[in-house]
């Protein structure tokens, strides 16, 4: 269960970037970029659609990373995300401009398995998505999706920077595909 929280983190850290996908339909504004994060426990790939339309993206595993081909980041965006069974709904919060849903099962007696869904929205086009599944012991791998909708230039740039899985020229090779000019340090 401590891989599912690390995702989850991510996720509601993201929080303050974006939040909107509850009917799969996006009303981000034209200006705005998509971040997904498909992972498991090998590997970790990272995608970004511009507001364009085009997407750039990367892949790291094993203490390596790399940046995919356009074309690969490309076809993997247009993958459908994982699906899972449904989960129980614990939590659910509508209010106008405001969206959040929680499901969740934890499968194991020691909570060494589980599955959690998150939905985190508003009306204004920003919109977080987590499903996250860890597999107890002799079950398939744990395996993460979080989506990101409705993210500025700004934000693209500071979860880049985040992400300790790429290597400064991954990063500097994002950013430059994205065609944004790196944070400033301090």
């Amino acid at each position: 269960m401590r891989w599912l929280v690390a995702v989850l983190a991510l996720g509601l850290a993201a929080c303050d970037v974006s939040t909107d996908v509850s009917s799969g339909s996006e009303t981000a504004s034209s200006d705005t970029y998509t971040i997904e994060i498909r992972a498991d426990e090998m590997v970790q790939t990272y995608l970004i659609t511009t507001p364009d339309g085009r997407t750039v993206g990367a892949r790291a595993a094993e203490g390596a990373s790399a940046l995919l081909d356009g074309t690969r980041a490309q076809a993997l965006a247009a993958e459908a995300p994982p699906q899972n069974e449904e989960l129980p709904q614990r939590v659910a919060i509508r209010l106008p401009g405001f969206e959040m849903t929680v499901a969740g099962e934890d499968e194991g007696a020691e909570g060494d398995s589980g599955q959690v869904r998150i939905s985190v929205g508003g009306g204004d086009g920003q919109h977080v998505t987590v499903n996250a599944d860890e597999g107890g012991p002799g079950e398939a791998d744990d395996r993460a999706y979080v989506r990101i909708t409705g993210a500025d230039a700004d934000a693209v740039r500071d979860f880049i920077a985040e992400q300790e899985e790429l290597s400064a020229e991954v990063k500097q090779q994002l950013l430059t595909e994205l065609a944004l000019t790196p944070v400033a340090e301090n």
